[in-house]
């Protein structure tokens, strides 16, 4: 049983880092969208294929966040 306690709390530490790392990818895109390159926005064409794949960071940022919250609450039922 410890070891599987064990084991629980690496995965959620795991899925809370995978959360932030994907939160702080959509952030820099999402920045990236408004900040102009050498003196012009960027491609029009680009632009819905950025905004795509921040959406897909944030909904991968939300999974891995409610995985690491499913672990933590076995974990205080455990404790319990």
């Amino acid at each position: 049983m410890q070891h599987e306690q064990k084991q629980w709390k690496e995965k959620a530490a795991d899925y809370q880092t995978y959360a932030m790392v994907l939160l702080a990818f959509s952030v820099f895109f999402y920045i990236g969208l408004f900040i102009p390159a050498d003196q012009s926005m960027m491609a029009l064409e680009k632009k819905p294929f950025l905004l795509g794949l921040i959406i897909i960071f944030l909904i991968g940022a939300f999974y891995f966040y409610k995985k690491a919250v499913k672990y933590i609450r076995l974990l205080r039922e455990l404790d319990q």
